[in-house]
């Protein structure tokens, strides 16, 4: 016998389907925003600095992280590495947590075998230039040589905003053998400052603090 259809039961029977397909459209939306940047997602960050890293990421695209306190750009050409929570300067190398596998691909193990293990203790590395790994040269967020390190190797010429540091650099370290590098407000806008191979300095001073836009070899 066929079902006689009521405007009661049409009108229930209706709102029942639009109840049971938004749940299941809430339901795989929610899947879906589990992953991005989720703990189920395995290229989130991970460690004491996961929320600085993951923030990192999403503003700067392209990243790899390679241990607790450093994300990489351009296959290994830019190395950044961040404070652990309540230091002073960036550690020495790429800090704790390495991901070895992802360091050998990127072919970055001078920044954390031996030899780093061999040369001056951590505490003589932090706040000085020396920091800075032989072969490249290197920006920091704050005078001293501390907060964040900003480290390029073959990278010729950038903008800070590239990589988050804009308008954000106190001090400098150039340790690679023949690299001048010469820093501006912005592209062809007024120098700064010039970092001459083996150089760096402490402190760019009061009327260059927190003004670094564009940097290219000269």
């Amino acid at each position: 016998m066929a079902r006689r259809w009521t405007v009661t039961s049409l009108a229930t029977a209706v709102a029942g389907a639009v109840v049971a397909v938004t749940a299941v459209s809430a339901g795989a939306s929610a899947a879906r925003a589990e992953v991005p940047g989720g703990a189920h997602d395995p290229a989130a960050p991970t460690g004491p600095l996961a929320a600085e890293l993951a923030e990192a990421l999403e503003q700067w695209p392209g990243g790899v992280q390679v241990s607790d306190n450093a994300i990489t750009w351009g296959g290994g050409e830019v190395v950044a590495v961040w404070p652990d929570p309540g230091d002073a300067a960036a550690p020495l190398g790429l800090g704790a947590g390495v991901r070895e596998d992802v360091v050998a691909q990127l072919g970055l193990a001078d920044l954390t075998g031996p030899a780093l293990a061999d040369g001056p203790s951590d505490l003589a590395v932090r706040g000085s230039s020396t920091s800075c790994p032989v072969g490249y040269y290197c920006f920091y967020t704050s005078s001293s040589y501390n907060g964040a390190r900003y480290q390029f190797s073959s990278t010729c010429s950038g903008y800070a905003s590239s990589y988050g540091f804009d308008n954000a650099t106190s001090s400098w370290s150039n340790r690679s053998s023949s690299r001048k590098v010469a820093a501006y407000d912005s592209r062809g806008g007024t120098r700064l400052w010039t970092m001459n191979p083996g150089a760096s300095s402490s402190y760019v001073g009061s009327g260059y603090d927190n003004r670094m836009s564009y940097w290219t070899c000269t």
